[in-house]
């Protein structure tokens, strides 16, 4: 079940059941869009459909966030933005660094969402390291024989992520993934299958190692 802090009562509680709507109310915050983003994706894995509009329309493609369109809030929609009100996913200030817009995103997600992240270019360095790690692993994994994706471990992940979109949680899975005695083939399997909730592309380097 999705949990989610609420404002209103200083605790995180169950998110009601049906379709997941979302309303960005501010579109230009890219913290903002990406736990929207990341509330879609999970979404899917909790056998529920999202709908979702914004302030306005915004363009945050280059942070694997699809384009978001202007509309008004749809009826108990759960209002995401740096705002405080029971309805709402408020979401702490943060440091807005340049760099790879992924390894961007892989450093927002790393601080919980409702934590102040304050980015700077060691942050960032070390989450392009990450990043760059999981890829070529990754890789190598895709090039071995295939097998069943370990479903005991994307369940951690996935349980992280429904406990108040812990994220920070939910990545380190990959890194004891990476770390395991699991055949190659099921890490592969499960790596990928996480990262259509992650969003940070860890296939890219396919056909490269």
């Amino acid at each position: 079940m999705l949990r989610l802090f609420e404002t209103r009562t200083g605790q995180v509680v169950g998110v009601r059941p049906g379709p997941l709507k979302l309303y960005v109310q501010q579109p230009d915050d890219l913290r903002v869009c990406l736990t929207a983003d990341l509330l879609r994706r999970l979404a899917p894995r909790l056998r529920r459909r999202t709908l979702t509009t914004a302030a306005h329309d915004v363009d945050h493609t280059p942070w694997n966030i699809p384009p978001l369109h202007g509309g008004d809030p749809l009826p108990g929609s759960l209002s995401v933005g740096n705002v405080t009100s029971a309805t709402e996913v408020a979401v702490a200030e943060w440091t807005a660094p340049p760099g790879d817009p992924l390894a961007v995103r892989l450093l927002l997600l790393s601080v919980h969402y409702r934590a102040e992240a304050r980015i700077g270019p060691e942050s960032l360095a070390g989450a392009e390291s990450r990043l760059d790690a999981w890829r070529r692993d990754i890789a190598r994994w895709g090039t071995t024989t295939a097998r069943p994706l370990h479903q005991p471990t994307a369940d951690r992940a996935i349980a992280a992520l429904c406990e108040d979109l812990d994220a920070p949680a939910a990545l380190a899975v990959l890194d004891d993934l990476a770390a395991s005695d699991l055949e190659p083939g099921a890490k592969f399997e499960t790596a990928v299958h996480l990262d259509l909730v992650f969003g940070l592309d860890l296939v890219r380097d396919l056909g490269k190692y």
